[in-house]
């Protein structure tokens, strides 16, 4: 069992290129183009494989294709060349994830013509388990999930490509300022009064004072879509245990607490409580502890992600309306924004939350 990425050509550049034009203008059409009987040929040509059953996975703007077998988000291939070495080195450092499987050409990866598209072909290999969205949603597996985003940063602390250098996309946090260009896709005058808020903040706050926070590679879409869990064989419960992660398209260089933000926005996405963010803070303080000066940005970058994923959420779709993979977190998604904001001292909501559950897990 497999999986193969076709990675569209909005995001696929061989060569150069100014990091401006890298990232997505509004306009611009995003999935690739193409059939399963195509994705069978392609697995032919490139991987020598004999597809039995083929079945198309959800995906935000790049197709992937989960094959059975008889025996990208890619801004240039330099990017996928960081991606695919990222993954080699995590299998190293024994964090699970999607390992790269060579094609016939003794490749990674290559560069095919659909049509009259050039896009990125590459094959990964097919992680058992469940996804995080599929399973009874727990303190615990919240509390789990942070302990993996610190493991994984950790692990990855001294990884270095040259293509993370010049690599920017546009659901990096560094271009939330860039979503003034996308917010008219929104029709509620509220939610871009909010939208506008939370980018001045942004600006003011964060990218204001870029340089005194630590950076580093960063998965960088830490969701319930991209979390693997499997079952625990050690209790009789139905619990679940953090076991992987996928998809890498995502993955850049910037800063720490982007990562943390990320992660605990589609954590709250999860429950629409702000508590849940204390669980997921908890676990991942117990691997690495979030300095005062980047604790006191969490609640705005926690917001500028939630702003990303609503207003590039309603934009995308109106490019691809039978997409509802894209509106995922547009449910309460707006809703615990407004909360969020409205709150003043979610911080201490969330240390509160995160020191009261621990007391009880060592009871």
């Amino acid at each position: 069992m497999e999986m193969l990425e076709i990675s569209s050509s909005t995001k696929c550049e061989e060569s150069g290129g100014s990091e401006e034009s890298e990232i997505l203008k509004p306009g611009t059409k995003i999935k690739p183009t193409i059939s399963e009987k195509e994705v069978e040929k392609l697995a032919e040509r490139l991987y020598g494989i004999t597809v039995l059953e083929i079945s198309e996975l959800i995906s935000y703007d790049d197709r992937n294709f989960f094959i059975l077998l008889n025996a990208l988000d890619s801004h240039k291939a330099g990017f996928i060349d960081a991606q695919t070495k990222l993954m080699l080195f995590l299998a190293q450092q024994n964090i699970t994830c999607p390992k790269p499987i060579m094609n016939v050409y003794g490749k990674y990866y290559s560069t095919e013509l659909l049509g009259t598209t050039k896009h990125i072909v590459r094959l990964l290999e097919y992680i058992p388990g469940k996804i995080f969205k599929e399973v009874p949603l727990t303190n615990n597996l919240f509390y789990q999930a942070g302990v993996f985003v610190a493991k994984f940063d950790r692990a990855i602390k001294n990884f270095t490509h040259d293509a993370y250098k010049t690599h920017k996309s546009l659901w990096m946090l560094d271009s939330v300022p860039k979503l003034e260009e996308f917010a008219y896709a929104l029709k509620d005058i509220s939610k871009q009064e909010i939208v506008e808020e939370v980018i001045a903040e942004f600006k003011s706050k964060v990218m204001g004072h870029y340089d005194k926070f630590e950076k580093g590679v960063i998965h960088g879409d830490f969701n319930e879509h991209n979390i693997l869990v499997n079952k625990c064989s050690s209790t009789e419960k139905k619990e679940y245990a953090v076991s992987g992660i996928l998809d890498f398209g995502d993955s850049c260089y910037t800063l720490y607490i982007f990562e943390l933000a990320i992660a605990m926005a589609y954590m709250m996405l999860q429950t629409g409580e702000l508590e849940t963010g204390g669980f997921f803070l908890a676990g991942y303080e117990s691997i690495r502890l979030v300095p005062q000066h980047e604790y006191n940005v969490l609640r705005i970058c926690v917001a500028a992600r939630l702003c990303q994923s609503l207003v590039l959420g309603i934009y995308t779709h109106t490019l691809d309306p039978e997409n509802e993979y894209i509106l995922t977190s547009q449910k309460n998604g707006w809703q615990l924004l407004q909360l969020l904001w409205s709150e003043k001292k979610t911080d201490e909501l969330w240390r509160n939350t995160a020191d009261e559950y621990l007391k009880q897990s060592y009871k």
